[in-house]
């Protein structure tokens, strides 16, 4: 586990699962590819996973994207589209 990796569980082992979900909408912003609409990326992480069935499915959740994005330096559309995804699977609302 990298630093960031490091700090994301310290994060969510100590600290509220809102910063987590802070710090990985910060990064998507960072690593999406060029072109990508941030106003879907602004759509809070809380917002995006409130289909998940619990606090801990959410936190579950974020800490994967948070894996995923500790791997790459820059999302492609396809890592984006899977980062964004909610618990159950299916796409984020919003325009594309």
């Amino acid at each position: 586990m990298g630093i960031a990796g490091a700090g994301v569980y310290l994060a969510a082992s100590f600290c509220a699962p809102s910063i987590v979900a802070y710090v990985v909408e910060e990064t998507l912003i960072q690593k999406a590819p060029p072109g990508t609409d941030l106003r879907i990326l602004r759509l809070r992480p809380e917002k995006r996973l409130a289909g998940c069935s619990n606090k801990a499915a959410r936190l579950e959740r974020l800490l994967e994207i948070a894996q995923t994005l500790e791997r790459t330096q820059r999302l492609t559309p396809g890592q984006l589209e899977s980062a964004l995804k909610t618990c159950q699977g299916g796409p984020t609302g919003g325009a594309h």
